[in-house]
């Protein structure tokens, strides 16, 4: 009972989901519009952060893996993924230091709760949103928002390890230091 490694697939027209995605999917066109599948994540900063850099190193992990630039379409009436060749997502970044201090931490969760409640459209995407939240200058609040048909709470683990080491290397004028990705998630699915 030997098991056959993953291969790389070769094509690129819309390809079909995995189970998992398609129960998602299938929710999501019982009930759309919802934030329920929504992962929010979020990592304080007790120091300086610049947000273009952040914003590098995060777009740097979207171009690595193909599924947090996936949408989900339906061709001849099936849902399939749609994989976009590219796409950068902004780190928006709200500036709460002139917000009076005993009402900042406050007004930094409500901002983050509202948006960390933003539904997600599964057919036009992006499923993946980034916001900073800066409380004072060495006190920042980082939010990444995906929908669980792209991710999991194993894969943000690596996600965050990834943004780590990618925010580290640029910082320090250095190239990326992961290495190419031998397969996707979608070769997976397949």
């Amino acid at each position: 009972n030997a098991r056959v490694p993953l291969a790389r697939r070769q094509s690129t027209e819309p390809l079909v989901l995995s189970y998992a995605q398609q129960r998602l999917w299938f929710l999501d066109q019982l009930a759309p519009g919802l934030a329920v599948y929504n992962i929010p994540s979020t990592i304080r900063f007790d120091t300086s952060i610049d947000r273009r850099l952040l914003e590098r190193s995060l777009n740097e992990i979207v171009r690595r893996h193909e599924i947090l630039r996936t949408t989900y379409a339906v061709v001849d009436g099936q849902p399939r993924q749609v994989i976009t060749a590219t796409l950068h997502v902004p780190v928006s970044e709200i500036d709460l230091r002139a917000v009076r201090a005993e009402v900042r931490e406050r007004e930094a969760l409500r901002i983050l709760s509202e948006e960390a409640a933003r539904p997600f459209d599964l057919a036009s995407g992006p499923l993946i949103r980034a916001c900073l939240v800066t409380l004072a200058d060495a006190d920042h609040v980082f939010l990444l928002t995906m929908h669980h048909i792209v991710t999991d709470g194993w894969s943000m683990t690596i996600l965050f390890d990834e943004l780590t080491a990618l925010y580290t290397a640029f910082a320090a004028g250095r190239a990326s230091p992961l290495p190419a990705l031998a397969i996707q998630y979608a070769d997976f699915a397949i």
